[in-house]
């Protein structure tokens, strides 16, 4: 019963989202298992103010995963499969809804790929890693925070957006070393992946972890490299 079959896989993505009527850039943001969306919206207004020092005015949205957790708690993005995360089928299945979710967004504001970036913690890294080269149509990057590459990517694309790998090695939730191993595959992968490790930061995000997805987005999102 643990890890039955989950039902109704694709239904449309919703959660909380800070986005401006004047946006012009937008950070979508996975959260971890047994959580939803509003466990990463407080993210925005930090982000929000840092970036408009760049010129940046960022949206922020935070979709909670389709599914409840077997124990009643939170959300999931995919079932845990006795804490291997290795569900293959439900990553897969989960892509139709979040490759929806963000062109709706884009859409909906105005704002192109080239202006997208995803953000993943724990469960939601595992996801965008997972389905990185299938992400539709792809991101300007993607910041994987205390994550793990638990499915490798079964398909390639040419296109391979930039990652930023973050986790601290105080981590007694997922040892740090899951994200060492992720980012030397995507690297193998031909993939520009820059791995950082938090010395002492547990299973979180803390204030330096944020100045450095900051740093990170701008020089992502400067001109004119970023112009659509």
């Amino acid at each position: 019963m643990y890890n039955s079959r989950m039902t109704n896989l694709s239904p449309a993505l919703g959660g909380p989202h800070q986005i401006p009527a004047t946006a012009t850039h937008l950070l979508v943001c996975l959260h971890g298992f047994g959580a939803d969306g509003n466990d990463l919206i407080g993210l925005a207004s930090p982000l929000q103010a840092a970036l408009a020092a760049q010129g940046v005015v960022l949206g922020v949205a935070c979709p909670h995963a389709p599914q409840p957790t077997p124990f009643g708690q939170g959300r999931q993005w995919f079932r845990d499969m006795g804490w291997k995360f290795n569900d293959t089928e439900g990553l897969v299945a989960l892509l139709p809804s979040l490759n929806e979710y963000v062109q709706r967004l884009q859409q909906t504001h105005n704002i192109t790929p080239s202006h997208t970036a995803l953000l993943g913690f724990s469960q939601g890294a595992m996801t965008l890693l997972g389905l990185l080269p299938q992400l539709q149509p792809q991101p300007a990057g993607i910041i994987a925070l205390c994550g793990a590459l638990t499915m490798p990517p079964s398909v390639s694309n040419p296109i391979k957006p930039p990652v930023l790998v973050i986790h601290g090695t105080g981590d007694d939730v997922l040892p740090a070393d899951a994200s060492v191993k992720a980012a030397q595959w995507l690297q193998t992968a031909g993939y520009e992946a820059t791995l950082q490790l938090q010395p002492d930061l547990g299973h979180g995000i803390d204030a330096t972890t944020l100045a450095e997805v900051v740093v990170w987005l701008s020089e992502r999102w400067a001109t004119p490299t970023a112009q659509p």
